[in-house]
């Protein structure tokens, strides 16, 4: 059984990740929060306030046990000059890896049995409680009086966060005081948080990184992995990074020992909880209901949050802005589409931008992640399907419940980005941007990979479809 949390709720924290808390105060001005799906099928709204943001994602999809809560991924991080780097951050405050998790005080405030295919995705009223598990990434750059987020002007660091939504069944009743809490502690070499992670009991503390915090440089080849450590105290899932550049290690687990929180639909009362993984496999439905994307086991980047200069555009979408010290500029929702995220100036294998973000295979020969059956450390499993996902066109004025109006790229937009594949065998990998000079094979038709709008989930989300996975080695 969970241990009830000590702490009081505090009058600034993490009750509200969107900062709309009717209670509280929010510890950032800004923060990447998961994009949820609108109440009664319209645009995601916490108290009053549309909080959608845009997210181009890839999902994957395996029925191989293990596959929806053991994975293993490796990457190579974008590689820029000179320091202190700035276009990546301007492009893309942060990407993730994600997993489902069980969360019996989440939307719809059902039970859930953690690791089992047992549990229901699909509905809004009898599927099982979700959590979304981002495990973020964030670039150098240093914003601290917005984002508090950039861990210094050089290095790259990560994040174990955690989203619940305290809503009921069909959107009947979402508190306005804790409506999308959230739990955040970096990714620490000893594993201990640097503050409390929990939304009622965050500090400053929880987001000031210290001597343990892992620090990752440009360019550096990461094995990550996602897995599921057992025990209602002490366990809970656990995001691990290895630095093969530095063979430095940082690991975060998500437990009650550490303080990571479960809250009350109608209270907001914490309770100190131990979050495991939801499903078993990542078949295709195993969904956290209430989020935006189809989404388990997955990729995002979180683009259109940047706009230069210290007062932006003077657009109402552009604030919070700041003066710096590295960079002046605006991190709101770009719901208009004229910042930096939406030109052509994403990574394209030119020295005018920086090198892309790529994903590969931990066995040499693939892209995406591999799976193990829970508990073995045997990653053999490729995921032989995948889907490209985006959900800009919730952010679309223009886009009708009919789908008329619903376009990628959005309005305003002079570009925007897409996945797409360099190589083949142990050359494979994914790269985002724009086509790679000299390196990409198959850019799946550029914006048109992300599909047509797929309504029925969720108001403006295009969905590409279930495609084969081009570079997986096993099946």
């Amino acid at each position: 059984m969970p241990h009830k949390a000590q702490n009081p709720i505090a009058a600034t924290g993490n009750l509200d990740c969107n900062g709309y808390s009717a209670i509280q105060k929010p510890l950032r001005a800004s923060d990447v929060c998961t994009d949820l799906r609108g109440f009664n099928g319209e645009r995601g709204q916490d108290n009053g306030h549309y909080v959608g943001h845009d997210e181009p994602s890839v999902q994957f999809v395996s029925s191989a046990q293990g596959s929806g809560n053991n994975t293993k991924w490796e990457i190579t991080l974008p590689n820029e000059r000179p320091l202190p780097a700035t276009k990546t951050f301007e492009n893309q405050i942060a990407f993730w890896f994600s997993m489902a998790l069980c969360d019996p005080r989440s939307f719809p405030q059902n039970p859930c049995i953690p690791n089992s295919d047992k549990n229901n995705g699909t509905s809004l009223t009898q599927s099982a409680g979700s959590a979304f598990l981002e495990m973020q990434f964030y670039p150098p750059g240093f914003f601290p009086f917005i984002t508090q987020i950039s861990c210094d002007k050089t290095h790259w660091c990560a994040s174990l966060h955690i989203n619940s939504l305290e809503c009921t069944a069909n959107f009947a009743f979402c508190n306005p005081n804790c409506t999308e809490p959230t739990n955040f502690a970096f990714i620490q070499m000893d594993g201990v948080p640097t503050g409390p992670p929990g939304p009622a009991s965050a500090t400053n503390a929880s987001f000031t990184p210290n001597a343990q915090t892992l620090l990752m440089n440009q360019g550096d080849t990461l094995n990550i992995t996602i897995n599921d450590a057992p025990g209602n105290v002490n366990g809970g899932v656990r995001t691990q990074i290895f630095d093969e550049n530095t063979g430095q290690t940082g690991f975060m687990v998500a437990s009650a020992a550490n303080g990571f929180q479960s809250l009350n639909v109608n209270t907001c009362a914490p309770t100190n909880f131990s979050f495991h993984p939801e499903y078993n496999t990542s078949k295709f439905g195993n969904f956290v209901p209430w989020a935006a994307l189809q989404a388990n086991v997955g990729f995002a980047v979180e683009t259109g949050h940047f706009i230069p200069g210290a007062n932006g555009d003077k657009d109402a979408d552009d604030a919070p802005c700041f003066p710096g010290p590295t960079l002046a500029g605006c991190i709101g929702a770009d719901v208009d589409f004229d910042g930096t995220s939406y030109l052509p100036d994403w990574p394209d294998g030119t020295k005018n931008n920086a090198t892309s973000l790529q994903i590969s295979s931990e066995s040499g020969n693939g892209f995406g992640p591999l799976s193990a059956p829970n508990g073995s450390s045997n990653y053999t499993h490729g995921y032989p399907a995948f889907q490209f996902e985006t959900d800009v066109l919730a952010s679309e004025s223009t886009c009708m419940p009919s789908g008329a109006g619903c376009t990628v790229p959005p309005p305003g937009a002079v570009f925007y980005p897409f996945y797409a594949q360099s190589g083949k065998g142990v050359n494979c990998n994914f790269t985002f941007g724009n086509d790679i000079r000299g390196a990409t094979i198959n850019d799946f038709g550029r914006d048109v990979e992300y599909g047509t709008p797929n309504l029925p989930w969720f108001f403006g989300t295009a969905s590409g479809g279930i495609r084969p996975n081009p570079c997986t080695p096993h099946a």
